[in-house]
């Protein structure tokens, strides 16, 4: 994969020169031009709407790899968000369900819609994500979001705080006493597709494209034992539970995923 910047910016009324400059600089990226664009198989596209990941020369059907971006204030998640209560298996996997809402470590933040859930129930988030591209996502969508006129989104957002970092080097600083072990830390790490004809989201299989798969499952698990207060959540996907690995205290089971708890 290869990944150019492409600024298609028409009114700079509400995007600042230093933020331009700051996604130029943290992404560290080449600059799209036309004399260029067969070069790339994606682009980080800067538009006044908002920032999109977009792959490049599609082709005709691939309806499944249309821009993605960053969006809390998207109906599918909003609709997500009313609808979810302390029974459902996010929740009664961090402890929601016997529990005032805590402080989460979301360390493994993707597109941060995990993150978003549980800081509509009162928890405070903090998110990692160490890839510079996805890190840039998430935080214009955390702007935009600041910038809506939605006071209860805005709220919502003050209870979550993004940070680039890997979860590694985080889990370190905690173990030696340079940051403060979180109650839960959660984490949805890639895995590869257990069915190779099963039909990825396109959002998902953006992010696979450009982390890849985390093969450090268990060493990553065992560090997050040692830094959470209560318990670490690990997010898996698909219904059916597949053993094997480290054995969790309890599963919480679900259609679409579930999730392994280590209390």
């Amino acid at each position: 994969m290869k990944i150019a910047l492409d600024l298609k910016i028409e009114s700079s009324d509400h995007l600042s020169a230093d933020y331009i400059e700051a996604i130029k600089q943290r992404t560290n990226l080449p600059l799209l031009e036309i004399s260029n664009i067969d070069e790339y198989s994606h682009s980080l596209c800067l538009e006044d709407s908002g920032l999109s990941l977009q792959c490049l020369n599609l082709k005709a059907g691939e309806t499944h790899k249309q821009p993605t971006k960053v969006d809390f204030q998207d109906a599918a998640l909003l609709h997500r968000k009313n609808g979810f209560g302390k029974n459902q298996g996010l929740a009664k996997a961090v402890g929601l369900n016997k529990h005032e809402p805590m402080h989460v470590l979301d360390a493994t933040a993707g597109l941060g819609r995990d993150a978003f859930i549980l800081a509509s129930m009162g928890c405070q988030v903090n998110m990692l994500e160490q890839s510079a591209v996805i890190y840039s996502l998430l935080f214009d969508g955390i702007k935009r979001t600041e910038n809506s006129e939605d006071e209860e989104l805005k709220s919502i957002i003050q209870n979550m705080s993004l940070h680039h970092a890997s979860a590694q080097d985080w889990f370190n600083e905690i173990m030696q006493g340079a940051k403060a072990k979180p109650d839960v830390i959660y984490l949805d790490p890639m895995f590869p597709p257990r069915n190779k004809n099963a039909n990825v989201k396109k959002d998902i299989g953006l992010l696979q494209e450009i982390l890849g798969f985390d093969e450090g499952n268990d060493s990553l698990l065992e560090a997050a034992k040692k830094c959470a207060k209560h318990r670490v959540v690990v997010k898996k996907p698909g219904g059916k539970v597949i053993k094997g690995g480290i054995k969790p205290s309890f599963i919480v089971p679900g259609k679409t995923a579930h999730f392994e708890v280590f209390v």
